[in-house]
């Protein structure tokens, strides 16, 4: 019974056109997070992303920041990405007035874990993190912040965010490097637009040149599946890097 129930589940999927694997799932607040991307029937992948349950908006650390590591799971093999990170920002962060707000950085690393790690942004390592870029490997219109961050990198930003222009941070998107190569792609979300359950869905540049093959989004998506009841931070309408 099991397995016809499987089947047919299975077979609604791809009538569908589409299913979403999902990754193990990691603790975070009174809820759970975890990774998926979206597979149609012919194995190209739709979108990646993380999605976290209503739980995680509540009993999260009031004071500390708080990071959670997220993995798709071991079937896929989706590049560049090898890891995610979601990282609490209960007060938020520099620069004062912009990110001051309790919000989530949603990382999606292309670096290991391991790598990542080792990143200071101090002494020594700050000429890493500060390694300038090449003109082609910028997306348009992004400039750099002034230093590095530990376990991250160095944070590009894009000045025509609303958030630079007089208005009030919701959702943006950064995108990080370390040693002179794109190492990350990083929605950030504020709890305050999460808990409202508004959705986003906004067109992103890309740079002309990528340091590897893989799926770069050209968009990004903030949602609620009201059906799942999860809150889904998305990169999607991927262009395929070769």
């Amino acid at each position: 019974m099991k397995i016809l129930i499987f089947l047919s589940a299975l077979f609604l999927c791809l009538q569908a056109q589409a299913y979403y694997i999902f990754g193990e799932a990691v603790h975070i607040g009174n809820g759970k997070a975890k990774a998926f991307a979206d597979i149609d029937k012919y194995g190209r992948v739709q979108k990646v992303g993380m999605a976290m349950t209503e739980g995680t908006m509540q009993g999260l650390p009031e004071h500390d920041h708080a990071e959670y590591v997220l993995r798709l799971p071991s079937v896929l093999n989706i590049p560049p990405y090898n890891h995610f990170v979601i990282n609490w920002e209960p007060h938020g962060h520099e620069p004062d007035r912009v990110y001051t707000l309790p919000h989530f950085d949603f990382h999606f690393y292309f670096i290991t874990n391991e790598l990542r790690q080792t990143i200071t942004c101090m002494n020594e390592d700050r000429a890493n993190c500060l390694t300038p870029i090449a003109a082609n490997k910028t997306p348009p219109f992004y400039v750099p912040t002034p230093e590095g961050v530990p376990l991250m990198g160095w944070h590009w930003v894009d000045p025509r965010s609303p958030e630079f222009n007089g208005q009030i941070f919701t959702a943006t998107y950064v995108y990080g490097f370390y040693k002179g190569e794109m190492t990350f792609v990083e929605p950030m979300v504020t709890r305050e637009f999460l808990l409202a359950k508004t959705h986003v869905d906004k067109e992103v540049p890309l740079p002309v040149e990528f340091p590897h093959p893989g799926y770069y989004p050209q968009a990004y998506e903030v949602s609620f599946d009201s059906v799942r009841n999860l809150h889904m931070i998305t990169l999607k309408n991927f262009l395929r890097a070769e």
